[in-house]
């Protein structure tokens, strides 16, 4: 399981390999994610989705530490 900060560069890391191909003029299979996402969801869920992700990583990582499955 990826800790905040791993999913944090995991996440920057797409946004710039989507700028890359969009630069080059490479449409992605599927389309572009996170306007899918934006299209379907509103900005709460967003915001409630970036705080979630966090929260259940950490729990994971207690879980884990404590030998918890």
């Amino acid at each position: 399981m990826r800790t905040n900060e791993e999913y944090l560069q995991v996440m920057t890391q797409a946004k710039e390999n989507l700028t890359d191909l969009n630069e080059r003029g490479a449409d992605a299979v599927g389309g572009n994610v996170l306007e899918f996402m934006e299209s379907v969801l509103t900005p709460d869920e967003i915001a409630e989705s970036e705080l979630r992700v966090p929260i259940i990583g950490e729990l994971i990582k207690a879980r884990q530490e404590n030998g918890i499955s």
